[in-house]
């Protein structure tokens, strides 16, 4: 049985995305629609309206006489886009801790406990390990704002997040994967960032419903990361 031009749009957008979220495609890489419907089993016509969606989302961009391709990763755009989910976040945050209940507290709980049993960025060359840590690291955020009640915040928080996972795994795979594990100095900074004590603290001060120094916390995470991003883009421009 065929399946709807819809669904077949709506499989070819989620294939797409997760591409490159995970920069299997990586930034910049021509997008042939071709080839691209050959390897989705999908077809070229919903992976061209997966494209256009794509490109109104800026994870793609159309250039004239060369067809799609992969946005561009930045160091400016990080930093714009790290900028933007803290102030949504930290709305979230606040609207969470003040309608959040037990069943709330119990998903914080639960997604902290996965976030620790995953292998961290820092100990590991493995990229599964890499993606089960992102998952898991995104369920914990969410986890703590999953009781907030803005609608549209919560989808340009999505949106955001969905830019951030892709900058991060730009920065952790392919050629930027060796140069972040032969870094001592990297993956110390990586440990403090995206470590699980600073996680528990975060979740600990939300539970309390101590909003101030969740939020505080929260913004304090937001400025580690943004360090560690910095040398990460410093050490990949001083390499050859």
């Amino acid at each position: 049985m065929d399946l709807p031009a819809s669904s077949k749009s709506e499989m070819a957008y989620q294939f797409l995305l997760k591409q490159l979220i995970e920069a299997k495609i990586p930034p910049e890489a021509p997008l042939r629609i071709p080839a691209l419907g050959k390897d989705s089993g999908l077809g070229v016509t919903p992976m061209r309206e997966a494209l256009r969606r794509l490109e109104s989302e800026r994870f793609v961009v159309m250039e004239n006489n060369r067809g799609f391709r992969a946005a561009a990763v930045t160091q400016a755009e990080l930093m714009d886009l790290e900028g933007c989910r803290l102030v949504i976040e930290t709305a979230l945050l606040r609207e969470a801790i003040a309608h959040g209940d037990d069943v709330w507290e119990a998903g914080i709980l639960s997604s902290h406990h996965l976030l620790a049993k995953a292998v961290e960025p820092a100990e590991t060359s493995n990229l599964d390990d890499l993606r089960l840590w992102s998952d898991r690291h995104r369920g914990f955020h969410r986890a703590l704002l999953v009781a907030s009640r803005s609608q549209w915040l919560n989808l340009f928080y999505d949106q955001i997040s969905n830019h951030l996972d892709r900058h991060f795994f730009s920065m952790f795979t392919g050629d930027n994967r060796s140069k972040f594990l032969g870094s001592p100095e990297l993956i110390s900074h990586s440990r403090a960032a995206l470590g699980i004590a600073h996680h528990t603290k975060l979740m600990e001060a939300v539970l309390a419903r101590d909003e101030d120094r969740a939020v505080r916390l929260l913004e304090e995470h937001a400025g580690f990361t943004r360090r560690f991003f910095d040398r990460v883009e410093d050490q990949s421009e001083s390499s050859p």
